[in-house]
């Protein structure tokens, strides 16, 4: 018995050794690097951060506050998820990445909102995300629901349209990693959306196809990603000035970890920054 209990009560300092460790091997990995890199993971009712200080532009990540929003609006309301939402042919900004502008170029259509939702996060398109903004009540709206829900050190008062008509306005809505991790760790674990709202954008999230060389590239047998990227504008001096992805991953015995790794300001190049995501993530999981 005594043996158990001497065993128990080294349990949280392996825990807390291990997290040491991770966090010194991701501070190796992003040293010298030319990109600012913020990481934050919460695994086991624990927080951790390497450069969580100051706001990173979250780019696409924020279109999952956007989604918790409207979702949120949408349960109080009693509104179901199949329903149709009408869009403006001017709402389809033609200049920005839109794979629903492919299919209505120049129309007026309908479109359900579970389908709206999923091309605004798993396929991340900007279009969508601008028409589930306005289902949510605007961004101010937005940031309400995320005051709402507990989420702090963040701050989001752009659109992808505000944000395409001046790329430096992506600084605008920017978070710490760990605001992102939580915001995560808030979907899964705190109820924040009841049925059967929470278990469509936890099917979407699962469903992203964007960044496969990033975080998910880190994944072993058994592990699953639901997770949401963003990338930013590239500088005329060639530094891209985000390149980030977020999620939560699901080990085999159903162990949660909340990740976010914000690249900020990086002049790596896209594959390198999506090798530095998974070295990261590999660091995490392996403590």
């Amino acid at each position: 018995m005594k043996k158990i209990i001497i065993l128990l009560l080294l349990v949280p300092f392996a825990l807390a050794a291990a997290a040491q460790d991770a966090e010194s091997e991701i501070a190796r990995i992003i040293e010298g690097k030319p990109a600012e890199v913020g990481v934050a993971w919460i695994a086991d009712g624990e927080a951790h951060t390497v450069n969580n200080a100051g706001g990173y532009p979250l780019m696409s990540v924020f279109k999952t506050h956007c989604a918790v929003a409207a979702l949120r609006r949408m349960e109080r309301r009693g509104t179901p998820t199949d329903t149709l939402v009408k869009v403006k042919a001017r709402e389809m900004l033609k200049d920005t990445y839109s794979p629903l502008l492919r299919l209505h170029p120049d129309e007026d259509f309908t479109i359900r909102f579970d389908s709206l939702l999923h091309y605004s996060v798993a396929l991340s398109d900007n279009n969508a995300c601008d028409i589930i903004i306005r289902l949510a009540g605007g961004i101010g709206a937005v940031d309400a629901e995320m005051r709402a829900i507990g989420l702090t050190d963040y701050h989001l008062s752009e659109t992808e349209a505000s944000m395409a008509a001046d790329p430096m306005r992506s600084y605008n809505n920017r978070s710490t990693p760990l605001s992102v991790a939580e915001l995560f760790r808030k979907i899964y674990e705190e109820n924040i959306l009841g049925e059967p709202y929470a278990g469509l954008l936890k099917s979407i999230l699962l469903s992203t196809s964007t960044g496969p060389n990033k975080l998910k590239a880190a994944l072993g047998p058994g592990m699953t990603l639901a997770h949401k990227t963003g990338t930013g504008f590239t500088l005329p001096c060639g530094t891209l000035t985000a390149d980030n992805d977020a999620g939560v991953i699901t080990l085999p015995g159903g162990r949660r970890i909340y990740i976010a790794v914000l690249i900020k300001d990086t002049s790596l190049g896209g594959e390198a920054n999506a090798r530095l995501t998974a070295d990261i993530a590999r660091a995490v999981m392996e403590e």
